[in-house]
């Protein structure tokens, strides 16, 4: 049987998905809107304001946040915990049906992937081809290759130039044939039309009837009919010019010295095994290099999640082995037997496999955090001392009977008792420690799905390792150990033993003084956390940097790229700094929904061995955030990859954490944002401080006249098109060329469109025949207008984004909170909010403060059912205290914070500390109660007995810990809180355990005895 499940495990673990960091995020529904040439308050009154009051009755969502910027309204709606992506999609897919938009607009639903799903990034290079041509491989041929790859979700092209058909018209010409741009656009629009003639029969034979009508190439484009004068065709080219050019750029993107590349972004469906999607990735990269190279077109590789996979990957299985190695060492130093060595050393892969089989069974993903917080010695603890009474009871029997007997008795029934005897604790011990990660379940949102599969990880290893330590266990002990079973002479235990002996002797003299001593120390210890800082999480290194760097709100792409060049040529000088990709502008799907004024750097790292100079990430960071002060104007944020995405998730901005003022008027907004990043620049710990500015963006506005309008009758529909048509560009139809399409497009040449003379004189038709000049109808004018509208609960919003470094979290936005309350006067109709990690920290602390209290009253009723009293159960709990001074002097004395992480340990913590009181007290029962003895002595022995198994089940946990606590390696900075909590715990726990524990069972168990004889004396009337 164990055989069979091990092979079931090892399936399961070949095919369960690895992830190097978990997705944190619920069911998250993206709804792309775009409407080209609209400004930020158009997009918001006649597209996202009617899309987010249908949406509002979508059921089981928790939040519905919206952007609208130039020519884009992007939503994001997110569901409660356990909401479904095919519920979600179904409620929104039913809604946005509903909602009356402006012709041409269609709301647009991104497929299901999550802020931790973007795995490959690529740029496409060649010696020969344009970057127009590369972007119509990207657009027409790559993204679809790619989204034919299982797994993949969506491909985001970034940069390069959008192939169209541009008719660059000559007013003049117009207005010398008598035409205007709206006959222009109508001859192209009819012009391009396939029709179905249905079918005729011929000889029997039935012939479909196709009437082709569709534009080819420029030359059909040149010989459209506008109109006939004389019966003289007007031609397209008699009034303008045709040729190929690009749609309007929305974004840029260079890398390292390439000055205008084309950028692939690669995205999973949410819930995909990211390794086996990578796996078909790379083959088909592989695949269609072989056939772009016939073209001089390679895709070139940035940024491949399997390297930061492999890293992360690297560091838990170095420390899984070295963990492994440790704890083994550990029993075979404590036993000197190499059969209860094997013994104990093989629950440990048995219980990963089980652990690997129950999580494949539910569906379950493994990660860093889940398997790097795995830790041996706990899972093994319970074999340890299985195999320990077992030794100990047959060598006991050696020596009564004599070896040669021993060997030839059968012992089955001897092994059977031991076991039994054995299996009460550790059955208790192993359902209090599974009992113990029961609150992490209790988490929601972010820390419950970063920490809940660790829960299920450990949850199941214990879970293994107690079924195989309650059956293989004894049956294997009974095979191993039924012939020459002698405890070897073992320096290391004796001379524990002799410590503890002496040592209890000495506190066994004091004892009041003792008791005192030690609850001193824990309640000095206790207010010591009042030193500690608070974080939701330490920040896990990616190995790269995310760097964005915001311009002046007014800034055009042209200006934003110059300036990026600048900003890189400071990056490129880092010796550390491998290669440097870098985005201005946006996306050209719109999944991104950013301004000109936006540059993000993609900065990849070269690996922390090959540095030249002894730095750590941060003060690389830091010193290139003093060298990039130069720029004035500019505001820098420093995250990584994977956390900026997961941030703007959470907190619906950019940052790690972000102050939101809430309120109806924007420039009062932005007042109020300016008072607010003022006073928190005073606080100190918060760095990268910035305004998400929403005004600023100049806008040449143009005010139709109804009664001028009227007066020269002008309708609104008529003057629009032309002020479209002339400045901005406006498709007429779509030259279809085999499987690709692109727009034909009407625009007025440049050269009378590039000035305010030129733009008052543009001729509108007027409907009596006649035409007129814009001036005469339109009042024209520069103003500022909003470049972003930001909404969230139906309310307009500004954030004031920033990060906090050289202090902790939670100190510096409580002093935050209190300094902007104080001194940030705001108005009835406006409020403040705090988004971002501590938003996240402040529910998880009051989850923990909820369910800790339940959590250690389970604790005591389990205690109370195995020893069926309330003293005994009572003073097993002393443990967890203990426990927690090791726990906070660690974190003290390593400079860590106070993370969920570390609360984490401390509740797995609870749970390890216990099994010693159960293993003293059990001990200390079977003397007093099995075997007779006096109260004292059955104290001593019972603890001089128990050293080895207490120590080595302690030291096993602590060390099988060890790597994690103290690795380097990238994504060790998540284990490291919960691993030196649980180290420092057990250290304590166990010294005091030992020496303070049977003092108090002492005391307390002559108290009880001095009161029932005082009853006693009493019913028969001794005393009064």
């Amino acid at each position: 049987m164990t055989a069979i499940l091990a092979v079931i495990g090892f399936v399961s673990y070949r095919n369960t998905p690895i992830e190097t960091f978990p997705d944190v995020t619920n069911t998250q529904i993206i709804i792309i809107t775009q409407w080209a040439g609209r400004s930020a308050e158009e997009i918001e009154k006649l597209v996202t304001i009617p899309l987010e009051t249908e949406l509002n009755s979508v059921q089981s969502k928790t939040s519905l946040r919206t952007i609208s910027c130039f020519g884009l309204s992007y939503i994001v709606i997110i569901f409660d915990d356990g909401i479904t992506d095919g519920f979600g999609r179904q409620q929104v897919l039913s809604r946005i049906l509903n909602v009356d938009l402006p012709d041409g607009v269609k709301p647009e639903i991104e497929p299901p992937y999550g802020p931790t799903d973007e795995i490959y990034r690529y740029t496409l290079t060649s010696h020969t081809k344009s970057v127009r041509e590369l972007t119509t491989i990207q657009d027409w041929f790559l993204e679809r290759q790619f989204k034919s790859v299982p797994g993949v979700a969506d491909v985001n092209t970034f940069g390069g130039e959008e192939k169209i058909f541009e008719i660059s018209v000559n007013p003049n010409l117009l207005l010398k044939y008598g035409l205007t741009a709206l006959d222009l656009f109508n001859a192209v629009n009819k012009s391009n039309i396939n029709v179905g003639g249905d079918v005729i029969e011929r000889n029997g034979q039935a012939f479909v009837v196709r009437g082709i009508g569709l534009l080819n190439d420029i030359d059909e484009i040149n010989n459209v009919i506008i109109t006939n004068i004389n019966n003289v065709p007007v031609l397209v080219k008699n009034v303008a010019d045709v040729r190929e050019s690009f749609a309007p750029r929305l974004g840029k993107v260079s890398r390292n010295d390439q000055p205008d590349v084309v950028e692939g972004i690669i995205v999973q469906r949410k819930g995909e095994n990211p390794r086996q999607v990578l796996d078909l990735l790379h083959k088909k990269v592989a695949e269609l290099n072989k056939v772009l190279a016939r073209q001089d077109v390679k895709i070139s590789t940035f940024y491949d999640r399997t390297t930061l996979m492999d890293f992360c990957t690297e560091t838990v299985i170095h420390n899984l082995i070295e963990g492994i190695l440790l704890v083994t060492v550990v029993v075979f130093l404590f036993m000197a037997e190499w059969r209860t060595t094997l013994i104990v050393a093989l629950i440990i892969p048995l219980a990963l496999l089980f652990a690997f089989t129950c999580m494949r069974l539910k569906g379950m993903t493994a990660n860093l955090l889940s398997m790097g917080a795995v830790d041996f010695g706990i899972i093994i603890d319970g074999a340890v001392v299985m195999v320990e009474g077992i030794f100990v009871a047959m060598d006991h029997m050696a020596r009564d009977v004599g070896m040669e007997r021993y060997n030839r008795l059968i012992k089955l029934g001897a092994f059977k008792n031991v076991a039994v005897d054995k299996a009460k604790a550790i059955f208790f011990s192993k359902l209090i420690i599974i009992t113990c990660l029961l609150p992490i379940f209790a988490f929601t949102k972010v820390e419950g799905k970063m920490f809940s599969p660790l829960a299920y990880t450990l949850g199941f290893a214990l879970l293994g390792a107690l079924i195989y330590t309650l059956t293989l266990v004894p049956a294997l002990a009974s095979i191993l150990l039924k012939k020459n079973v002698r405890e070897k002479h073992n320096p290391m235990v004796i001379g524990l033993e002799k410590l503890v002996d002496r040592s209890a002797r000495y506190i066994s003299r004091f004892p009041k003084t003792s008791v005192i001593t030690a609850f001193s120390i824990m309640l000095l210890t206790f207010a010591s956390t009042h030193f500690l800082g608070t974080e939701f999480l330490p920040k896990l290194n990616e190995g790269a940097l995310w760097i964005t760097a915001q311009m002046p709100i007014s800034s055009s792409l042209g200006e934003s790229y110059d300036v990026s060049q600048k900003i890189y040529s400071v990056l490129k000088q880092y010796p550390e700094v491998k290669e440097v990709l870098i985005q201005v502008g946006r996306t050209n799907d719109g999944t991104d929904p950013k301004g000109f004024a936006n540059v993000q750097f993609a900065v990849s790292m070269y690996p922390k061995g090959e540095w030249k100079r002894k730095m750590t990430m941060d003060e690389v960071v830091d010193d290139m955030n003093k060298k990039l002060a130069a720029f004035p104007g500019v505001i820098f944020n420093f995250a990584q990859p994977i956390s900026d995405n997961v941030a703007e998730a959470i907190a619906g901005v950019p940052a790690e954490n972000a102050l939101k003022i809430f309120g109806p008027n924007l420039d009062t907004l932005e007042r109020k944002s300016a008072e607010a990043r003022n006073i928190l620049k005073g606080i100190k710990g918060v760095t990268d401080l910035g305004e998400f500015k929403v005004v600023g963006q100049p806008e040449y506005r143009i005010e139709l006249n109804q009664q001028k309008m009227a007066l020269y009758g002008v309708n609104v529909a008529d003057a629009n098109s032309i002020i479209e048509m002339a400045l901005g560009g406006k498709a007429a139809t779509i030259l279809y060329d085999n499987d690709r399409r692109f727009d034909i497009r009407i625009r007025y040449d440049k050269d009378f469109r590039d000035d305010d003379e030129k733009i008052n004189n543009l001729i509108v038709p007027c409907g009596n025949g006649n035409v007129v000049p814009l001036k005469n109808i339109a009042d024209i004018k520069i103003i500022t207008g909003p470049a972003f509208v930001y909404r969230d609960k139906n309310t307009r919003y500004i954030g004031v984004k920033f990060s906090v470094r050289d202090r902790d979290l939670g100190g510096t936005i409580q002093e935050a909170q209190k300094t902007i309350e104080k001194k940030l006067q705001l108005s009835d109709d406006y409020s403040v909010a705090w988004n971002g990690e501590f938003e996240n920290q402040e529910r998880a602390q009051n989850t923990l403060a909820t369910v800790v209290p339940i959590c250690l009253l389970m604790i005591f009723i389990l205690l109370f059912v195995a020893f069926g009293n309330v003293k005994d159960a009572l003073i097993v709990l002393i443990d967890v205290p203990f426990a927690l001074i090791g726990g906070i002097l660690a974190l003290h004395i390593r400079g860590m914070n106070f993370s969920i992480s570390a609360g984490i340990g401390f509740i797995a913590l609870a749970g390890i500390c216990v099994q010693d009181g159960v293993i003293l007290i059990s001990q200390f029962k079977h003397n007093l109660d099995i075997m007779k003895m006096p109260l004292k002595k059955a104290i001593h022995e019972g603890v001089v007995s128990r050293v080895r198994p207490v120590v080595m089940t302690a030291m096993m946990a602590a060390i099988g810990l060890s790597p994690a606590a103290f690795s380097t390696g990238i994504g060790s900075e998540s284990q490291k809180p919960l691993a030196t909590v649980v180290i420092g715990g057990l250290i304590t726990s166990t010294i005091l355990t030992l020496l303070i524990l049977p003092v108090i069972y002492t005391m307390v168990h002559n108290l009880i005895h001095k009161r029932e004889n005082r009853k006693l004396l009493k019913r028969i009337g001794a005393v009064n």
